[in-house]
Protein backbone atom coordinates (compact mmCIF):
# COMPACT_ATOMS: atom_id res chain seq x y z
CA UNK A 1 0.00 0.00 0.00
CA UNK A 2 1.49 3.30 -1.13
CA UNK A 3 0.76 6.33 1.09
CA UNK A 4 1.43 8.76 -1.79
CA UNK A 5 -1.74 7.49 -3.44
CA UNK A 6 -3.77 8.77 -0.50
CA UNK A 7 -2.64 12.32 -1.25
CA UNK A 8 -3.61 11.90 -4.90
CA UNK A 9 -7.05 10.65 -3.80
CA UNK A 10 -7.49 13.66 -1.50
CA UNK A 11 -6.42 16.03 -4.28
CA UNK A 12 -8.95 14.45 -6.63
CA UNK A 13 -11.72 14.71 -4.04
CA UNK A 14 -10.85 18.38 -3.46
CA UNK A 15 -11.16 19.06 -7.19
CA UNK A 16 -14.55 17.33 -7.29
CA UNK A 17 -15.96 19.14 -4.25
CA UNK A 18 -14.69 22.70 -4.73
CA UNK A 19 -13.36 23.26 -8.27
CA UNK A 20 -13.94 27.03 -8.21
CA UNK A 21 -12.11 27.72 -4.96
CA UNK A 22 -9.27 25.39 -5.89
CA UNK A 23 -8.75 27.20 -9.21
CA UNK A 24 -8.67 30.56 -7.43
CA UNK A 25 -5.97 29.24 -5.08
CA UNK A 26 -4.01 27.55 -7.88
CA UNK A 27 -3.71 30.70 -9.97
CA UNK A 28 -3.06 33.07 -7.04
CA UNK A 29 -6.40 34.82 -7.40
CA UNK A 30 -5.98 35.75 -11.07
CA UNK A 31 -8.86 33.45 -12.06
CA UNK A 32 -12.22 33.88 -10.39
CA UNK A 33 -13.34 30.30 -9.89
CA UNK A 34 -16.88 31.31 -9.01
CA UNK A 35 -17.41 32.68 -12.52
CA UNK A 36 -16.91 29.25 -14.08
CA UNK A 37 -19.78 28.00 -16.18
CA UNK A 38 -21.54 24.76 -15.33
CA UNK A 39 -19.65 23.03 -18.12
CA UNK A 40 -16.34 24.33 -16.78
CA UNK A 41 -17.06 23.01 -13.31
CA UNK A 42 -18.11 19.67 -14.78
CA UNK A 43 -14.85 19.52 -16.76
CA UNK A 44 -12.76 20.04 -13.64
CA UNK A 45 -14.86 17.55 -11.68
CA UNK A 46 -14.20 14.90 -14.34
CA UNK A 47 -10.48 15.62 -14.01
CA UNK A 48 -10.87 15.24 -10.23
CA UNK A 49 -12.49 11.83 -10.67
CA UNK A 50 -9.53 10.71 -12.79
CA UNK A 51 -7.14 11.90 -10.06
CA UNK A 52 -9.13 10.05 -7.40
CA UNK A 53 -9.21 6.83 -9.43
CA UNK A 54 -5.51 7.18 -10.20
CA UNK A 55 -4.84 7.61 -6.49
CA UNK A 56 -6.71 4.39 -5.76
CA UNK A 57 -4.59 2.62 -8.37
CA UNK A 58 -1.36 4.01 -6.89
CA UNK A 59 -2.42 3.22 -3.33
CA UNK A 60 -3.29 -0.40 -3.99
CA UNK A 61 -0.68 -1.03 -6.70
CA UNK A 62 -2.87 -1.84 -9.69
Amino acid sequence: MNPAGVFVILFGVAIVLVPGKLLTLSFFGTIDGESLSTGGKLFYRVIGVFFALGGVAVTFGY
